[in-house]
């Protein structure tokens, strides 16, 4: 079985329960392998070189400072429906700093540019005029400090969920 890893921004438990209802109807693939997420970089390092990404990934967070950041609207991809953030300064000088760090880990292996389109996916589908007969609920507002970064470990079968391997704060802690 290949593992692979994935560092992400889970968002509180608000933002979960929003997102369950749609990520178990139109995202079945990922909604029982890893909570609603934000990625920052994946696929990740090797899983055998977890310790010393922690190792690296440390005092890069310790100076970066916990931020607020606002989903508040959705937005599609051609597959995707998702929400995004009003403010994502922070969150891509961030991403900036990560891969400027990690450069052989580009976000999707680069297959979307090098850019972060920072997002919390919300469903998936082949066909684009499948997310015409979704309902969405209403825009929400959700509001919250990202005061840490998430490393998952997973596997590539559709079967196997990822599990936390490591929690990585931001800003420095008392």
């Amino acid at each position: 079985m290949d593992y692979e890893t994935a560092l992400l921004i889970i968002p509180p438990q608000n933002v979960q329960t929003f997102a369950y209802p749609l990520r178990e109807l139109y995202d079945r693939e990922w909604f029982n392998r890893v909570p609603a997420h934000i990625t920052l970089l994946y696929p990740f390092v090797p899983p055998d070189q977890i310790d010393a990404a922690v190792a690296r990934l440390t005092p890069i967070c310790s100076v970066f400072p916990s931020f607020d950041l606002i989903l508040d609207r959705y937005g599609r991809f051609e597959d995707a429906l998702f929400l995004e953030p009003s403010n994502s300064e922070m969150l891509r000088e961030l991403h900036q700093r990560l891969t400027t760090a990690f450069p052989d880990y580009p976000i999707y292996q680069g297959e979307h540019g090098q850019e972060l389109q920072p997002h919390v996916t919300l469903a998936r589908f082949d066909d684009p005029k499948e997310a015409e007969a979704i309902e969405i609920p209403p825009t929400p507002c959700f509001c919250f400090v990202v005061k840490k970064l998430h490393l998952y470990l997973g596997s590539q079968d559709n079967q196997t969920p990822y599990i936390p391997r490591a929690v990585i704060p931001l800003g420095k802690q008392m």
